[in-house]
């Protein structure tokens, strides 16, 4: 009975904690990685696209398993315009996190466009990665 009682007690302990704001409920969604969008070079309409992003904005990540270059392939989407791809790098897992029906999604941190010395331009998109929670 003593292991009921001490248990008990650390539930309320716990359960004063959520209150209290010292214990984060699951209500948020999960952060997984932080990436840079790969293939940014390679998109035509790249320099209509990239004014309209901001930091905060909400990135969609679509799954595509039919993709010739990469069977782990994840398309990178900013308000229905394809702005990239997930590092193949690192897609593997999030991949597979996909194929079991987890959603995941991601958020700009930081973005950049400049020409270097020789007038090449150069730009990146730097977004984290989340699991939405249910």
């Amino acid at each position: 009975m003593s292991d009921i009682q001490k248990t008990d007690g650390d539930l309320k302990k716990f359960i004063a904690h959520i209150h209290t704001g010292k214990v984060k409920s699951f209500l948020e969604d999960t952060y997984l990685i932080t990436l840079n969008v790969a293939g940014l070079y390679y998109i035509k309409n790249i320099n209509e696209i990239f004014p309209k992003l901001e930091k905060g904005d909400k990135l969609d990540l679509y799954r595509q398993s039919d993709n010739e270059y990469d069977k782990y392939a994840i398309l990178v989407k900013f308000n229905g315009e394809k702005l990239g791809y997930v590092p193949r790098s690192d897609n593997k897992i999030l991949a597979n996190l996909m194929d079991a029906g987890k959603e995941i999604y991601g958020k700009i941190v930081d973005l950049n466009m400049e020409k270097d010395d020789y007038g090449r331009t150069h730009i990146f998109v730097k977004f984290k990665i989340y699991l939405k929670e249910d």
